[in-house]
């Protein structure tokens, strides 16, 4: 509190009512909430006693003599006056200046809030905002938009008499055929006038309509003049217009209007108002694009729907302190900053639309300041799932632009920014859940497997995506009810006088913590690596695992029945020791244990190698974690040049695409022996399903037949995009079977 006593005097329905609060009756130990009964006298004044207790509550200050407001308050229907007494040192020591910027900030720009301090008037922040746009009633008709479905008119300029602060002055009127005559004026800001504290009290947009001085649409900002308003304009539209003639149009509560011809036509020429103001907006809206792609991010065509002004709102809320708005643009501290310089700068807001990694789990788009430029998340499922040549990155990078400006659009419509918020969120979900249902490419199966450590059910998923991908026909189940996440079966058919088929079950095991944290290897500090979180043998569960897996063949009526299983989790305790638990129930049990990262490089391997099942069996003659790596180890030091040479493969694919039978794996085969590679079917399914999963977009196939979806140029270019995030040293030799671009350079599959 700023001082012991608070007085209020009131003037309402012809009374004068005074009331005063001692905070000196409170006990200075009691809690804010607690409560404390206390009696307070209402006294009853007359005009005389309330304009003489204001008087003497501005004894000593700079305009006792020369007091307007005891000038204007006998005028008033009604008022309040706060007398702040024997004040606090706290209050002593604010300066007039910094009080008046506090109230100024939390008046709002609406006419039933008159705010005097002393005998200055106080008006709101608002107005002080950057005005686009204002009409006068009775002098800017003639530019009003006319619409024979919302007639009006024809209107006569009048002027009428109007009094303000106890002084008279002739305004400008219109006189409308059955409305009658009303004046006052329109406002069009560049800032929403919707924002900070002091919409808590009171709305500063929309229209305010009076009737003999009386505010009837208290809380109705758009008047209901019509469904065509757009709130990206009406909240920084403001109009004050009095109409004094549709007295008898008011209802008993005095609150509303009652319908009649006279309001339609009121309502009819507020409607023209706001479309002009509406008008203006879109015009300066439709100025304001974004013209000036920058060459690293260049959009060819950008499109004239594509303007900047919502963008602008947007980082201003931002910058006015909305935290929502922020964290929805990606802006940190240093954003914010940097976004204020950009404002204040002028030029375009976006220069350049750049693809770049950041973590996975960020949004697909975010906007950076300091380079004016919409980031595409390259690491985010959708965008990576989809991402390949030129044809397909600059679609993506007009989504990324969407995504930031729809969120401005929808902040335009008057949106609450948490409920923008959470309806982007569903969206990002669903993009991600999309990518989940219908993964295209190895790098984003391996990706979701690495991401999925820590999430069960998604581990699950991407362990049956995973060795789909692979090549093994996979039943999905889900262990809770059956025991066993799924069942992988390769039918390889009979290899002389056996069947080299085989099938096995698989679970997942995810950990609590994605991530573990240990002493770095040689450090003396305190220096740390995070590492996968691990799984102990009894969390394993090995033995109920082989129990259901040998009650799998009869349960589920296969006719391949499992040998062994398949368990994979990020990590496994003690994994390391020779003699470890984990080590010795996976031999037990016929479990072979495989962590999450080396499945993820198998997928990467299978994209480069072309593996196929048959390639895999001696995997899963191993048991242990380190058995299953060096498994993998080994495979990623073999030879990783493609038999024969990706162009060889598309080349013949081209050769022979006009052919009036399908491409099918035999006859791969045929075309390809004449030119000196001597391949069986299953190598040949296992290379060209190992290209797919590098360029799913230009590739197809559907186990038997195969053909080109796009150029050669463009498949080159998708898959130097996928082995863009593999390990350079991994992909290098296989890179160099990859012809460039037609003219000698590397293709530029980010457009």
């Amino acid at each position: 509190m700023l001082a012991e006593k608070l007085t209020y005097l009131v003037h309402r329905d012809n009374e004068y009512l005074a009331v005063t609060m001692d905070y000196g009756r409170v006990s200075p130990s009691a809690e804010l909430l607690d409560g404390v009964d206390l009696s307070l006298d209402v006294v009853r004044l007359t005009q005389d006693q309330a304009l003489d207790a204001i008087k003497r509550a501005l004894k000593g200050t700079a305009v006792e003599e020369r007091a307007k407001l005891l000038a204007v308050l006998p005028k008033l229907e009604h008022w309040t006056a706060a007398l702040l007494s024997t004040l606090k040192p706290t209050a002593r020591e604010i300066k007039l200046g910094r009080l008046r910027w506090v109230l100024r900030s939390a008046l709002p720009l609406n006419p039933e809030f008159k705010l005097w301090m002393n005998d200055d008037e106080i008006k709101s922040s608002k107005v002080d905002g950057e005005e686009l746009w204002t009409f006068t009633v009775g002098k800017d008709d003639a530019t009003l938009p006319k619409s024979s479905e919302r007639p009006w008119g024809p209107a006569q300029s009048v002027e009428v008499e109007v009094e303000h602060l106890g002084e008279s002055a002739k305004v400008s009127a219109v006189r409308l055929p059955k409305a009658g005559i009303i004046w006052g004026h329109a406002t069009l800001y560049k800032q929403p006038l919707e924002r900070g504290r002091s919409e808590d009290l009171a709305r500063s947009h929309g229209f305010f309509v009076r009737v003999r001085g009386r505010l009837i649409n208290l809380y109705e900002a758009d008047f209901a003049v019509g469904p065509e308003l757009r709130h990206g304009t009406l909240t920084r539209f403001r109009m004050e217009v009095n109409a004094d003639n549709l007295d008898e149009q008011v209802a008993s509560a005095r609150e509303n209007l009652k319908e009649s011809e006279q309001l339609q036509e009121l309502k009819n020429y507020l409607l023209a108002v706001f479309n002009k103001a509406r008008a203006v907006s879109t015009e300066q809206d439709d100025d304001d694009v974004i013209s000036n792609i920058a060459k690293n991010g260049r959009l060819a065509k950008p499109s004239t729907a594509l303007s900047q002004g919502p963008l602008r709102r947007m980082l201003q809320r931002a910058i006015s302190g909305e935290e929502s708005v922020a964290h929805s643009l990606g802006l940190n501290d240093a954003g914010i900053e940097n976004a204020e310089r950009v404002l204040a700068d002028g030029g375009d807001v976006v220069e350049s639309v750049l693809l770049e990694d950041y973590d996975s789990s960020e949004p697909m788009a975010v906007y950076d300041p300091a380079r004016r430029a919409v980031v595409l998340n390259q690491t985010h499922p959708f965008v990576t799932n989809y991402i390949g040549g030129k044809t397909v990155a600059e679609p993506l990078k007009l989504l990324g632009l969407s995504e930031i400006l729809t969120q401005a659009y929808l902040l335009d419509e008057n949106i609450s920014p948490d409920v923008i918020e959470r309806v982007m969120s569903r969206r990002d979900a669903f993009l991600r859940e999309l990518t989940m249902r219908f993964p295209r490419s190895a790098p984003i199966i391996a990706q979701r497997l690495r991401d999925a450590s820590n999430d069960e059910n998604a581990l699950e998923d991407a362990v049956g995506d995973a060795l789909e991908l692979l090549g093994f026909s996979v039943i999905r189940l889900g262990g809770s009810t059956h025991g066993t996440d799924g069942i992988a079966t390769a039918r390889l058919g009979k290899r002389s006088t056996t069947s080299a088929s085989y099938a096995f079950t698989y679970d997942a095991k995810s950990t609590k913590d994605s991530v573990r944290e240990v002493l770095s290897e040689g450090s003396t500090g305190s220096e740390k690596t995070r590492l996968p979180g691990r799984i102990r043998a009894d969390t394993a569960r090995t033995s109920i695992l082989r129990v259901h897996r040998e009650k799998a063949a009869a349960k589920h009526g296969l006719e391949i029945a499992p040998s062994f299983t398949l368990l994979v989790a990020p990590d496994f305790q003690g994994a390391l020791d020779e003699e470890g638990l984990i080590n010795e129930v996976c031999i037990n049990d016929d479990i072979t244990a495989i962590r999450v990262d080396d499945l993820a490089r198998l997928v990467e391997l299978f994209a480069l190698q072309g593996l196929n099942p048959a390639d895999l069996r001696p995997l899963f003659d191993t048991r242990k974690p380190e058995e299953t790596r060096a498994w993998v180890n080994r495979q990623s030091t073999q030879a990783r040049i493609p038999r024969p040479p990706v162009s060889i493969l598309v080349e013949t694919l081209v050769e022979n695409s006009e052919k009036k039978a399908p491409i099918v794996f035999e006859s791969l085969a045929a075309f390809l022996a004449t030119k000196g590679h001597d391949l069986d079917v299953a190598e040949i399914e296992s290379l060209v399903r190992g290209l797919a999963a590098l360029a799913p977009k230009s590739v197809y196939t559907d186990g038997r037949y195969v053909a080109l979806n796009a150029t050669p140029a463009a498949l080159y270019g998708e898959i130097r995009e996928s082995l863009d995030v593999f390990d350079p040293g991994l992909v290098a030799e296989y890179l160099d079977t990859v012809p460039k671009g037609s003219d000698g350079s590397e293709p530029d599959p980010k457009g």
